[in-house]
């Protein structure tokens, strides 16, 4: 009951973040928020492909990945750019932290909960996948900055 809980509210709850932020800057970071989203998902496939990780816990419309994608992750991303964005550095050293404690100290308490279980990657894999992720969006926003400006 408690992990079923703890995934809606990764899902559900992440998004109230965003209330109070102005809402112009939202919507100009929300497009890198679902493209990250979007390239998670894939990696989500990857690993079920590869046998990177199993997913044993989810909620009804997810088979293979977890509610953390389109919520916590995706509003996480946004608020990072939000944040961070127009300064490479410090947008990459917040993505570095973000990114070890999600690796390091969220991932192990998920298997902990029989959320997911690791097979044939070890949470160094996982944080290397997720660093190279924060680079394409942060190219991704730097492209769609240039589009935009057109």
């Amino acid at each position: 009951m408690f992990t079923l809980l703890l995934l809606w509210s990764m899902l559900i709850l992440p998004w109230f973040i965003l209330i109070p932020l102005r809402s112009y800057q939202v919507k100009r970071f929300f497009p890198g928020g679902v493209f990250g989203a979007l390239l998670l998902t894939v990696v989500f496939q990857m690993a079920d492909a590869l046998d990177w990780w199993k997913v044993t816990r989810t909620i009804p419309l997810f088979t293979n990945i977890t509610s953390f994608v389109y919520g916590l992750f995706l509003v996480g991303t946004i608020v990072i750019l939000y944040f961070t964005y127009g300064h490479f550095w410090r947008y990459f050293i917040t993505n570095l932290v973000v990114d070890a404690f999600l690796a390091f100290l969220v991932s192990p308490w998920f298997e902990y909960l029989g959320i997911y279980e690791l097979h044939r990657i070890h949470p160094l894999g996982v944080y290397g996948i997720t660093t190279i992720l924060s680079v394409l969006i942060y190219w991704y926003m730097k492209w769609q900055d240039g589009v935009m400006a057109k």
